[in-house]
């Protein structure tokens, strides 16, 4: 008997592709140039380049931001 594999956490239907805009607004509307440059950068949430246009996984932003949540809180701390 086979069983399918679980299905990574990326591939859930609940786990929606944002738009930059949509990411933005999720991240209290910090400016499209800021998301752009930290691409650039590689040092904001992973992005996906689906053709001509940049979208997130919602995943990967909420992601993102816990890793610097806890950046934060080890700053604070020392």
């Amino acid at each position: 008997m086979t069983t399918e594999p679980a299905q990574p956490e990326r591939n859930r239907p609940d786990d929606p592709v944002l738009s930059a805009a949509e990411v933005s607004a999720m991240l209290g509307g910090i400016p499209l140039a800021t998301l752009k440059r930290w691409r650039t950068e590689r040092t904001g949430p992973v992005a996906l380049h689906i053709g001509r246009h940049v979208r997130y996984r919602r995943s990967e932003v909420e992601k993102w931001l816990q890793q610097k949540e806890c950046e934060a809180a080890a700053w604070m701390a020392s």
